[in-house]
């Protein structure tokens, strides 16, 4: 690879079989050109999708870097990388607003809404994204309720969340490997955007991705995620079934491969008459019917596809996916799983998502297996890429001094992304906190802007009022500014600066507003206020 061509992008999936990365180009016309694809065995460091040992991991990740730099003759500096596992799931709420009166709902209600339900708590657990299902205007429902009239708004959003702990392992790993964190992408998002039309999630549809160790199952619905869930089963309980029979773990997984089938007609197989039944010799020198290993697998499967289809009726929109299901992952390369999920499910429309039918994928020379449907997550963190991932060629063996140099500056990196990471966690949390105050703040001025008006000649109400005004805006002091300053420039914190900006101003406006209420209710009350009212009645007669 060229010097100047280092605009490549980098996506690393951390899965429960394997650590995978790729690399791969955005051509002018908008598709990505694969470029390299390497992948290592992560059974003993990752169970379920989650990191359990970090040191492991970290060093799959380093193989998985150094075989794509051999390919790229280019060094990695920054990837892309996707979070799952089984902690993953989402959390319907809704949160509501009384308005005390007929009012217009702004964007900054319903901004307040969603900020309100991203603070909700949950013990031990993290929100990653928040997405809006609907809205409630006195009890009409909404898509989009900003400009309309009512009193009261409720806002109901589905919060996707994760055990705290999966992102800060994830963080340790990379930044062990020094690698720096391009993004951090919800995986089963991602894969939807590239493997399902836009049609299949308007109409309606479940995106069953079956993994080695996790199957997740999303449901969409008019282009909205309704529903996300991580079980903790996958194509690796089909081979460990296998392995009961006292078969090696390599060679359980390659009779499953060679043999599998989720929906076979086991009456035909074990029927009387069927006196020449096909047998399998493994290589210990045993034999088995294949009716046999076909009942295993087709047990292991069918009760996958029951909890998927319990997820798919928890979600409420089970008579409402038009679309059907849609299969990828691993598992869904098994034969017969889409007649399986056919008979289990009564569903009839069921598609197979290959990486073959994303039109922006090109195949390049990397060796990477389109058409297996295990890489279409990979894929899918790579297509969401945009920052070049490239750093410095890599022409010469570096010398004892470089390396001791290099791992100095490794160990400050790892540092630096400690501190960084303290320091994000402290300030988002401060900001929050803030949030909050100054939202309630905004009510009591409220409340006395409403008691001011009602009593307008009642100079303790002005007074009390005139005070509060003098240190509402005590909140939004250095701390504040500072925590906006330390989350500034990252995306996962966007949204979380603007509601924090909008809701100051807010406060600031509703200062003045009260300022100015108290300086009316004073003027009211004056003796020239009186004397005009008085000659005002005069006239008047």
């Amino acid at each position: 690879m060229a010097s100047t061509d280092k605009d490549f992008i980098v996506a690393i999936e951390l899965g429960s079989s394997r650590i995978s990365g790729v690399a791969g180009k955005k051509n002018s016309d908008g598709s990505m050109q694969i470029l390299a694809y390497a992948q290592v065995k992560s059974s003993s460091c990752i169970k379920r999708g989650v990191v359990y040992n970090i040191d492991k991991t970290t060093q799959c990740i380093g193989d998985v870097i150094k075989k794509l730099e051999s390919v790229l003759k280019t060094k990695i500096v920054r990837a892309y990388v996707g979070i799952s596992g089984q902690s993953l799931r989402s959390f319907r709420c809704s949160v509501k607003r009384n308005l005390l009166a007929q009012s217009y709902i702004t964007s900054e209600i319903i901004d307040s809404l969603r900020d309100d339900c991203r603070e909700i708590p949950y013990q031990d657990y993290e929100i990653l994204d928040n997405f809006p299902q609907e809205y409630l205007v006195d009890a009409n429902t909404v898509s989009d309720p900003v400009g309309v009239m009512g009193t009261n708004v409720e806002g109901v959003y589905l919060n996707i969340i994760a055990r705290n702990t999966l992102r800060m392992n994830i963080h340790n790993c990379f930044a062990n490997a020094d690698v720096e964190i391009a993004d951090e992408l919800i995986a089963a998002c991602k894969l939807g955007n590239h493997v399902l039309s836009e049609a299949e999630k308007r109409s309606g549809c479940a995106l069953v991705d079956l993994g080695a160790e996790t199957t997740t199952v999303v449901v969409y619905k008019n282009n909205i995620v309704r529903h996300l869930v991580v079980l903790p089963l996958g194509a690796n309980n089909i081979t460990k079934d296998i392995v009961s029979l006292q078969i090696d773990e390599e060679e359980a997984e390659n009779i499953k491969l060679k043999y599998g089938d989720a929906c076979p007609d086991l009456d035909a197989e074990f029927s009387d008459n069927n006196k020449d039944a096909e047998k399998i010799v493994i290589s210990d020198g045993r034999s088995f019917d294949l009716f046999k290993i076909h009942n295993i697998i087709k047990s292991r499967v069918d009760e996958i596809i029951e909890n998927v289809d319990n997820q798919i009726i928890s979600s409420r929109y089970r008579d409402k996916l038009l679309a059907g299901i849609i299969l990828t992952g691993g598992g869904a390369n098994l034969k017969n799983i889409d007649k399986s999920f056919v008979e289990h499910t009564k569903i009839d429309k069921i598609r197979l998502a290959k990486a073959s039918d994303m039109p922006s994928i090109k195949p390049g020379i990397s060796g990477i297996e389109l058409d297996n449907m295990r890489n279409n997550v990979l894929l899918s963190l790579l297509l969401e890429g945009s920052l070049p991932c490239g750093g410095d060629d890599i022409n010469e063996t570096p010398s004892i001094f470089d390396i001791q140099a290099k791992e100095e500056e490794k160990q400050k990196k790892i540092a630096a992304a400690k501190a960084e990471a303290e320091a994000e966690s402290n300030a988002i949390s401060l900001l929050n906190d803030k949030k909050a105050k100054m939202r309630a703040t905004v009510d009591q001025i409220n409340a006395k802007k409403i008691a001011v008006n009602a009593n307008p000649k009642d100079k303790k109400i002005r007074k009390d009022a005139q005070e509060f005004c003098s240190v509402v805006l005590d909140v939004i002091d250095g701390d504040f500014t500072n925590s906006i300053s330390v989350l500034a420039g990252k995306e996962k914190y966007k949204q979380a600066i603007k509601e924090a900006t909008d809701i100051s101003e807010k406060l600031k406006e509703a200062q003045e507003s009260l300022l100015e209420c108290i300086e009316a209710a004073k003027k009211s009350g004056s003796f020239l206020a009186k004397l005009k009212s008085t000659f005002n009645d005069i006239i008047n007669e």
